[in-house]
């Protein structure tokens, strides 16, 4: 057999090889992905529209709300309460 060959047999048998879940996911985004590419290259941007618009300012909107949960109280002396602090710091700090 020649290379020719033994490619066309290893490929006749990955057919019948079953994919994982997570390989076939991939591949549907991929194709996915190659779909939309494709419709922007031939038909150009899409307009947005009105509920495209609320879905974007939707998802901003609960972002900005779970970065004011997120609150970084190690790093943020706003946050601290300044009667913990010890007295030659506080010390600092009062005029």
């Amino acid at each position: 057999m020649n290379n020719i060959d033994l490619i066309r047999q290893a490929i006749e048998n990955a057919k019948d090889v079953p994919v994982s879940k997570s390989v076939s996911n991939f591949i549907q985004d991929m194709k996915a992905e190659i779909m939309a590419e494709e419709l922007v290259v031939e038909h150009g941007l899409l307009e947005a529209t009105k509920r495209d618009v609320e879905d974007e300012v939707s998802e901003l909107a609960s972002a900005e709300d779970k970065a004011e949960e997120d609150d970084d109280f190690d790093n943020d002396e706003n946050l601290h309460d300044m009667k913990s602090v010890s007295p030659s710091m506080r010390a600092i700090f009062e005029d």
